[in-house]
């Protein structure tokens, strides 16, 4: 078989749950893709990637997938795989550890490390994130690069020290289509008839999935029937509360391909070059959480309904990072954790870290890891190491 057009190149760091799940979405997009994925280790990267190319001849496609082992930590190695590639998109899947691994502790465990929410486990995210941005520097490479880690917090920290990735994919666009779902049912009306506009942290949207509620979290929503609004006409709380409830759906490590199917939406979206597509994404341009934006042609550009200006919209993610347990992103690349958050962290297993500079990541994430570490083994769950 011939390709009619020439395949745009996905380059994927992180073989794991999301990034092996976009590389099942992408070899089965019609064969638009060509695919290279990179992960640490070689024998379980070539296995996944397997799995990717198998399912993918199963339905009829043809696949054009290559494993490449590298660690994204190694940053001449990283470098130099980026420029061999040359990539037209690169994908951002890694982690120290994903943010569902404290859900393999015992019941108590997990409960009271969940009430710290993500913000101070951001090192965990960010510093992948930036060892593959710095990588992408020394290539020379200005390509897109979509970041499945954290993007709401990730995204505008690494902007602080030149390195942000273009933009994020999950965590908004995970909630959206369920709440269009909901607000359809609660209408009566088909969900195609339905607008509907989200802007919302992280924080926002993961509790709204988990307990039916955004809590303290705020949020920006306009729904829209053809020319006529009706968000007046909704009952926000048993909206929500919809979402674990008549609409729940699978959750954890299984319900990550929703996550992954994000991350390929945008993928998707920024390879087009006859238009572009308005979806919900995390941290475009390096913004603070979910917005509204129009995808394609390599770019990103927020989509804003009239009646909420950029400054709002911002707002609202800026308190939901609070939320979340970040105080503050400084200009010039400290991050403030909020006390509360980091205390049950402190108080858990001894790691305190009240600001950081992102430059300081590295460090701060080998004393979270050696702390947490010890703390799951204690509690009878070994940990292995996430980063692709």
């Amino acid at each position: 078989m011939v390709d009619q057009h020439p395949r745009a190149t996905v380059l994927v760091f992180g073989a794991g749950v999301i990034g092996g799940q976009v590389c099942d979405l992408l070899a089965r997009m019609d064969d638009r893709f060509r695919i290279v994925v990179a992960a640490r280790n070689a024998a379980r990267l070539n296995e996944r990637a397997n799995l990717t190319i198998t399912s993918a001849l199963c339905l009829g496609h043809q696949p054009d997938v290559v494993a490449v082992p590298c660690d994204v930590t190694q940053t001449d190695r990283c470098a130099a795989l980026i420029a061999q590639v040359d990539p037209d998109i690169v994908v951002n899947a890694t982690s120290v550890q994903t943010f569902w691994r404290i859900s393999q502790l015992p019941g108590e465990c997990h409960k009271r490390l969940e009430q710290a929410k993500i913000g101070p486990w951001l090192p965990n995210h960010l510093a992948t994130a930036r060892a593959l941005m710095r990588a992408m520097r020394a290539a020379g490479s200005s390509v897109p690069v979509v970041n499945a880690s954290f993007p709401d917090a990730v995204n505008p920290a690494l902007a602080t020290v030149g390195l942000a990735p273009l933009v994020g994919g999950g965590n908004i666009a995970n909630i959206v289509p369920t709440l269009t779902r909901a607000a359809a049912r609660q209408l009566g009306r088909e969900r195609t008839d339905l607008d509907l506009v989200f802007v919302a942290h992280h924080v926002a949207c993961n509790a709204i999935s988990s307990h039916g509620s955004p809590g303290t979290a705020p949020y920006w929503l306009r729904v829209m029937d053809g020319d006529r609004e009706v968000t007046d006409e909704l009952d926000h709380t048993a909206l929500f509360a919809s979402v674990t409830g008549e609409f729940r759906r699978v959750r954890g490590i299984t319900g990550q391909i929703v996550a992954a199917s994000g991350v390929a939406a945008v993928v998707s979206a920024l390879a087009r070059a006859d238009g572009d597509r308005l979806m919900h994404v995390p941290g475009p341009n390096a913004l603070p959480g979910g917005y509204p934006a129009r995808v394609g042609r390599g770019r990103v550009e927020l989509a804003l309904p009239e009646g909420l200006d950029r400054d709002d919209a911002i707002r609202v993610n800026l308190e939901g990072q609070t939320v979340e347990g970040i105080t503050e992103i400084r200009p010039d690349g400290t991050i403030v954790y909020g006390e509360p958050e980091m205390a049950v962290l402190r108080e858990a297993f001894g790691y305190d870290c009240a600001r950081m500079h992102v430059d300081e990541v590295d460090d701060w994430v080998g004393d979270l890891q050696a702390r947490y570490t010890a703390y799951a083994a204690r509690h009878g769950v070994p940990v292995e190491g996430a980063r692709a």
